[in-house]
């Protein structure tokens, strides 16, 4: 039981002569509650000054037990067509509380907490309103606790409900959009990196070996050492494209690496966006190169060279549709596959020119593929390099130290320019010593051969940093991208300091997600907070199946300038089509947002609209709230944090 204290004044020691000052101070607060008694109140002056003077536990309090009450003490007497409500979140999951119960003086309101809360912290948002069911007062607070609530054998039914007559469902857990944000998957991690390094680099080094034979080594394919290269490197390539199919399908399966195996459950990467698509032709295609290895002159024979080129030529297409994410997604698409062609022609050509050119001494068709390869690979660097830099403006901007992402990217800019290096110092001794040459001197290809050797094993090193980069979320990635967002609703407050933009997709009956984007201020921001109240006219909530018109009040783990995402697929449960409200709360060293309120249209689940209802806003206090237009579907993020959050899975 938490007992509220209330505050007392000790008189002042007798002496001989009376306080004059304090029978003054009594008489005139006697005559100033007779005339108060006599008055008549109105409930908008009640409504205008009325706030919380005391509640318990105290904001920022460390509990060693859980409490079994919440109490709010307020400043004002409660009128009796004024409902207090208030939610309960710890450690992200919503807590059940009992009803409002005043006292008999109708200043202080305590909710039963009807089950020990976890260990951790809690967050407490309590709500005002009047008969119009408008929010008077709000504020937030937290508490912590530092044990774990006993062990019982029975338990409690919840009984959320919430004074103005909506059931309130639990809230979700949302993901903080910073610069460090990764994406989780699990267990199959390392298989999927594997399998996607080798389909990568087996297709790399196919492609590249295949251009340089059309181009610059036509005997190339009347050699048996070309023949076995390019063989085993399609059976690496198939293999690990295997593995990468399996490891895919367990992780979007949610399941073990063996749940993988199976073909049957391959074909669910259809559903898993261009990424799952892109694995699933990848595989079709590597298989189908099999075709071009077993009889590489087939890149040359004039009947089979244009299939020849298209198989090797779509599966490089598909490593580009392993990234889609991040602003103008189109236009990344197209200069990823720039990117891998001219890689490939680099990287692969260099394996193909250090295994297998420069083997051993030879006659002079050796030599000529070598300077072929030289003079071909120059302008492949450039592609390279120029490709990669704008994948990086696009995908990174300015956070290359403050994101995961953009670390791996200055690690993977590091091998480039070390790989960049060594090709451009062995292009220069190729063109000096084997300019005039006939032939192909054994210490000239022994010479070499390091040379490309070293350079095709840099790429290798590069190629794993490529994988890693997949696996990680680029700092200016949308996890919405593709929603189509409901006109955008800003909140700006110069009070609190607050400024935020609240989207919302798709907008219809059903999960829908958010995304919060907190402009200001860069830090000091306490109990962000999104309520969500549905229409006056709503069905009765349902809370087991989360429909009608079910109320939620949705933490939101900000504490600076950043972005708050909830995907649609975990989304918070509108049950109801209409006029739904949004209130956003929160506070900040300069002074408490209450309650800022904005309405959002919610149509059918088929996206029809039973009847034409007309957007509104309304402003709460000085809060300045407007509804524009998004210019597009998909809105970039406007800011990160710098702070590591780790990122919750929603079950």
């Amino acid at each position: 039981m938490v007992v509220v204290g209330l505050r007392t004044r000790v008189p002042s020691e007798a002496t001989g002569r009376p306080n004059v000052a304090l029978v003054a101070a009594y008489l005139v607060a006697c005559v100033a509650a007779l005339v108060g008694a006599f008055l008549p109140s109105t409930a908008g002056a009640q409504d205008a000054s009325n706030s919380l003077q005391e509640i318990t536990p105290a904001d920022g309090a460390v509990l060693d037990t859980s409490p079994t009450e919440i109490v709010l003490v307020f400043t004002q007497e409660i009128a009796d067509d004024q409902t207090p409500a208030l939610s309960l979140a710890c450690n992200r999951e919503t807590q059940s509380v009992g009803d409002p119960q005043l006292d008999a003086d109708a200043f202080i309101v305590t909710f039963e907490v009807l089950a020990p809360v976890p260990r951790g912290s809690c967050f407490v948002s309590w709500f005002l309103r009047d008969a119009e069911q408008t929010v008077i007062a709000t504020d937030t607070s937290t508490f912590s606790v530092t044990s774990d609530p006993p062990v019982t054998d029975g338990t409690t039914a919840p009984t959320d409900t919430t004074a103005a007559g909506f059931d309130t469902v639990p809230a979700v857990p949302t993901e903080v959009s910073t610069a460090d944000a990764e994406v989780s998957t699990g267990s199959t991690d390392g298989a999927i990196w594997l399998g996607r390094m080798l389909s990568t680099m087996a297709i790399l080094v196919i492609f590249g070996s295949l251009a340089l034979i059309s181009v610059g080594w036509p005997e190339g394919p009347e050699y048996i050492v070309t023949v076995r290269f390019l063989r085993l490197t399609w059976a690496v390539g198939l293999i690990g494209t295997l593995i990468y199919v399996v490891g895919f399908s367990a992780q979007f399966a949610d399941g073990s690496f063996g749940s993988g195996l199976s073909p049957g459950a391959w074909l669910d990467l259809n559903d898993a966006g261009w990424d799952g698509r892109g694995a699933l032709l990848r595989l079709v295609f590597v298989a189908a190169c099999g075709w071009v290895v077993v009889r590489p002159e087939r890149i040359i024979d004039p009947t089979t060279a244009m299939w020849a080129w298209l198989i090797p030529g779509a599966a490089i297409i598909t490593v580009a549709m392993s990234r889609t994410d991040g602003p103008a997604p189109f236009i990344g698409f197209l200069v990823g596959i720039v990117h891998v062609a001219s890689s490939a022609i680099w990287f692969g050509g260099a394996a193909l020119v250090a295994r297998v050119v420069l083997a051993g001494p030879g006659e002079d068709d050796l030599v000529q593929a070598t300077k072929a390869f030289c003079k071909i690979s120059v302008p492949a660097m450039l592609f390279t390099c120029i490709t990669g830099v704008i994948q990086m403006v696009r995908l990174d901007g300015g956070d290359l130290f403050s994101s995961s992402h953009g670390r791996v990217v200055l690690l993977k800019a590091v091998g480039v320019a070390a790989m960049l290096a060594v090709a451009l110092a062995a292009r220069q001794q190729v063109m000096l010593r084997l300019d005039r040459a006939q032939e192909l001197t054994a210490p000239a290809a022994d010479r070499f051969r390091r040379a490309f050797t070293a350079e095709a094993a840099i790429g290798v090193v590069v190629l794993m940093f490529s994988g890693w980069l997949v696996s990680l979320e680029p700092a200016k990635a949308d996890p919405l991208a593709g929603e189509e967002y409901l006109p955008a609703m800003f909140f700006t407050d110069p009070t609190s300091g607050i400024d935020a933009r609240v989207s919302i997709a798709p907008g219809r009956v059903g999960r829908n997600g958010f995304k919060v984007e907190l402009e200001s201020p860069p830090e000091g921001v306490t109990g962000l907070s999104l309520r969500f109240v549905p229409p006056n006219d709503a069905a009765p909530c349902d809370v087991a199946t989360q429909t009608g018109g079910c109320e939620v009040t949705q933490p939101i783990n900000l504490t600076g300038a950043g972005t708050a995402v909830l995907l649609t697929e975990n989304g918070l449960p509108l049950g109801v089509p209409g006029t739904w409200t949004l209130e956003v709360s929160g506070a900040t060293g300069q002074g408490v947002l209450q309650g800022a309120q904005n309405t959002f249209l919610v149509v059918s689940a088929d996206g029809t609209v039973a009847s034409v209802v007309e957007t509104t806003t309304t402003i709460a206090g000085t809060v300045q709230t407007s509804v524009v237009q998004s210019p597009d579907d998909t809105a970039g993020f406007a800011t990160t944090t710098t702070t590591t959050t780790t990122s919750t899975t929603v079950p």
